[in-house]
């Protein structure tokens, strides 16, 4: 990761393409490594499979930004999969979090669509946008919930709640950088944020099915 940075922020083009891929295929190495891949936690893996492809595609040009997106909605149904493992305390505590995720999202993603509006880029992918955008706010939310869940350790929650929000926070510079207004040193912001957020989500998993 911190090779991976020092390319980003130096504009290492060769050490960036190579790094960048390195950093999922290595939590994918360490999280086959370390536990027994079986349901629930194949998700997880078939998650990071889907990032790394990801990552992959958004390193070219052209249509692949839509593609990497539409892959990494493979993700984060992946992941929300394997987030709603067992039963939960369906109490008050979870509907206001769903609630308070949604309402923030959307008031979030509402400010950013009349921004992108003004975007051609965007007006071409619009639904794909909004159906990738629906799909990670069910992700953070069933990341989330995991704090109410009897099989998800307080400690592996917590790792895969920060997570999945800086996941979401990561995709918010995205949008804004490149379909409102370019922010300054937005690409290495971006990068740190999701390779943290992974680390973190896969950190949590491990955590709770190696124990």
């Amino acid at each position: 990761m911190a090779l991976n940075w020092l390319a980003v922020w130096y504009g290492w083009g060769t050490a960036n393409f190579i790094s960048k891929p390195c950093v999922i295929l290595a939590l994918l190495g360490w999280f086959i490594s370390t536990v027994e891949i079986s349901f629930p936690v194949l998700w997880f893996g078939i998650g990071l499979s889907f990032a790394l492809l990801g990552d992959t595609l958004l390193m070219f040009k052209g249509k692949s930004f839509l593609f990497g997106m539409v892959v990494f909605m493979g993700t984060h149904v992946a992941y929300a999969i394997g987030f709603n493992r067992g039963s939960s305390q369906m109490g008050p505590a979870v509907y206001a979090t769903a609630m308070s995720v949604f309402s923030l999202w959307m008031l979030v993603f509402t400010t950013l669509r009349s921004g992108m509006l003004q975007n051609l880029d965007y007006r071409k992918m619009e639904i794909p946008l909004i159906a990738y955008n629906l799909l990670i706010l069910v992700m953070v939310i069933s990341a989330l919930t995991t704090n109410f869940r009897f099989h998800w350790q307080p400690i592996s929650a917590g790792l895969i709640s920060c997570g999945a929000v800086l996941f979401l926070f990561s995709d918010a510079l995205l949008a804004y950088d490149r379909f409102i207004q370019p922010l300054p040193s937005a690409r290495l912001w971006k990068r740190m944020t999701y390779q943290l957020a992974q680390l973190a989500i896969i950190s949590g998993v491990l955590i709770n099915f190696s124990a």
